[in-house]
Parts: structure tokens; sequence; C-alpha cells
């Protein structure tokens, strides 16, 4: 026992020590926020606990360059279809041309160049001329279904008078 040195006061010193941290400790953290670090610290655990859920969200993307051609596409096929249409109408007004200058050619028809000079006059003189022609055609086409529809319902008049007189 004798060999045993005395550090009862560095046991002392030590205990005092301890005090101390205790103190500065319980005074720089409060119990309120000790709970409630421990209450998220098993929230979090628990959460660690449950399986993670895969997501696959596909996002597809379309690179600006695909929309630009694309667009381009489209303008060039509208380009395309203006020309188609322009050559059409092209063509037809040179058939229509054509036509006109033969018949005035003629020269064994007289009446018939006269009516087309005629109408060249008509023509000339009205800016209107094209839209009266037109209203002209359109007005002719009403007509001609409207006999239409009287001769068809005609016709059907005579069958029930024909199955009138047959049930008689």
């Amino acid at each position: 026992i004798k060999n045993i040195p005395d550090n009862a006061n560095l046991i002392g010193h030590l205990i005092t020590k301890v005090d101390t941290l205790r103190e500065e400790f319980s005074s720089s953290f409060s119990m309120d926020k000790l709970d409630e670090f421990g209450k998220r610290l098993d929230e979090g655990i628990y959460f660690l606990k449950l399986p993670s859920q895969n997501k696959v969200v596909h996002q597809h993307h379309v690179p600006k360059i695909i929309w630009i051609a694309a667009g381009l596409f489209i303008v060039l096929a509208l380009v395309c279809a203006g020309w188609y249409n322009t050559y059409n109408k092209l063509d037809a007004s040179i058939a229509n041309d054509s036509k006109y200058r033969y018949l005035k050619l003629d020269t064994a028809n007289k009446n018939l160049q006269r009516y087309m000079f005629l109408v060249d006059s008509f023509y000339a003189a009205d800016v209107n001329f094209r839209s009266k022609v037109i209203y002209s055609e359109e007005r002719n086409l009403k007509n001609l279904a409207l006999l239409q529809k009287a001769y068809q319902l005609k016709s059907e008049v005579k069958d029930l008078e024909k199955r009138v007189k047959s049930n008689h």
C-alpha cells in the first residue's frame, strides 16, 4: 500500500473539472432541444429502415435542331405546293389563251368573231365583269339543280299515281 502514490489531489481536481463541464453542458443545451433532437433522430432511423422506392420518370427531349428541321420541311412543302398550283393555273391560262386565239383565227365564222370582240369590249369596259360572270354561273348551277329536283319530284309523283291506280 505504501507503494501506491497519493492521487487524491488529482482525483479531486478531475471531479471539479467534470462538474464544471456538466454545468457548461447543461447551460448550453436545454432538455427540450435534446428531446427534439432525439425525436428527429428516431424519425430519421425509421425512414432509413424503409426500402427506397425507385421512380423512373421518362422525359423525352427533342433537340431544337429537329424542331427547326421539321419547320423548314413544312415551309418547303408549302412553297412547293404553291409552285405546283401556280404552274397548274399558268398551264390552264396558256391553254385558254391558245383556244381563244384559235377561235379568233377562224375566219369562216364571222359571227363568232364579232361576238368575241363584243365580249372583249365588255371586259375592258367593266371592272366587275369577272365577278358578274361568276355570279351568273352560280345562278345557272342553282337553277339546274332546282330543275333536276323538279324532274325527280315529277317522276316520283308519276310513280305514286301509278301505284294508286294499280291499287284500285
